[in-house]
């Protein structure tokens, strides 16, 4: 077996291929097009359990949203976050120049007053699982709520959105 995918351009038919360079639990390297490209991985995960009808209604109103279903993160910048609860849900796409599939993850901070920020911003993410993985989840034993701060910095395409934890 071979670690190549191949894709078609949907424009000109032209075979284009990815070639999987180095892989490990969190990216992979692939050789694309004679460039080498680092892709994360991401992952599912809730720290929701909903148990009555009312709240598996609000997850999944949650979940069937887009980033518009909550709170754009984005529109928060300088403010603090009670964070009580945690949800990433990966999606993908399909490059419509390439033909090339792109994956993303949207990550939900929700405080206790069930208020949802939402971001696609692969930065907050790899921070607050950074997070997670310090502090341990929430619901588990010793958890605290998170308190971050919402931040921006300029990046190569545009602004970046940040989370800092201060508390």
């Amino acid at each position: 077996m071979t670690n190549e995918m191949t894709t078609v351009n949907a424009q000109t038919g032209e075979v284009l291929g990815q070639v999987i360079v180095k892989e490990d639990a969190r990216f992979v390297t692939v050789l694309e097009n004679g460039k080498y490209v680092r892709k994360a991985k991401f992952s599912d995960y809730s720290s929701i359990v909903a148990e009555t009808r009312a709240e598996k209604i609000w997850l999944l109103n949650l979940m069937t949203g887009d980033e518009n279903s909550g709170n754009g993160l984005k529109d928060h910048v300088g403010k603090e976050i009670v964070v009580a609860d945690v949800i990433f849900r990966k999606y993908d796409k399909v490059n419509e120049e390439t033909g090339n599939t792109e994956y993303g993850v949207l990550t939900y901070l929700i405080d206790p007053n069930k208020e949802v920020y939402v971001t696609s911003s692969k930065t907050v993410y790899f921070a607050v699982e950074e997070m997670l993985r310090l502090f341990g989840t929430p619901h588990s034993e010793n958890w605290e709520n998170l308190i971050l701060k919402v931040g921006k910095k300029k990046g190569q395409n545009g602004d970046i959105i940040t989370v800092q934890m201060i508390g």
